[in-house]
């Protein structure tokens, strides 16, 4: 049974993952391109466990990792959404994070899920402030993040890192702040 559509744009549906996106969560999360940037390669074991995780993370926080899926052929392509990071250098944090399969990079899809996640996570949650975290080598995800507004903080060091990622930023944009 599917669940609720969180958000939609002209192109994608953004919607919780279900069980059955495992293998569609494969493409992504055990693809080397895809993982170049993060904390490696995934099993489909670890992918099973993720996506259980994610699931676990809608009626504990809220909000969650939402998968992406392509309106046209309905299928999942990728995922966007909101992460908890409860300490980044002293301050709770809410992150926005995609991840995309290849054939569908370059094509708007990561900026065009981001705007609707950044607008739901600013008029559905009321958040006052999120972050993106970013391998400072990422030059095509920091594009993504600036085209939706981000702008850089500061350089942060995180747990079993050995260089920092950078912060950027984004609060919402309601009159003058």
């Amino acid at each position: 049974m599917r669940q609720s559509i969180i958000s939609q744009t002209e192109r994608l549906l953004i919607r919780p993952f279900e069980m059955s996106d495992v293998t569609a969560a494969c493409r992504i999360l055990c693809d080397p391109e895809v993982m170049k940037f993060s904390s490696g390669v995934k099993t489909p074991d670890d992918v099973k466990r993720w996506t259980e995780n994610r699931i676990d993370e809608y009626s504990q926080l809220g909000f969650g990792i939402w998968a992406i899926v392509l309106k046209k052929t309905n299928r999942m392509i990728g995922y966007c959404g909101l992460s908890e990071f409860p300490d980044i250098e002293g301050q709770e944090e809410i992150e926005i994070g995609f991840r995309f399969e290849p054939c569908f990079w370059s094509q708007g899809y990561a900026t065009e899920a981001a705007i609707a996640v950044r607008d739901y996570a600013f008029d559905m949650l009321s958040l006052t402030r999120i972050i993106a975290l970013v391998d400072p080598g990422n030059t095509a995800s920091i594009r993504v993040i600036e085209k939706i507004g981000m702008t850089y903080e500061k350089d942060v060091m995180l747990p079993d890192y050995d260089y920092p990622d950078r912060l950027y930023a984004l609060h919402p944009q309601r009159g003058e702040q």
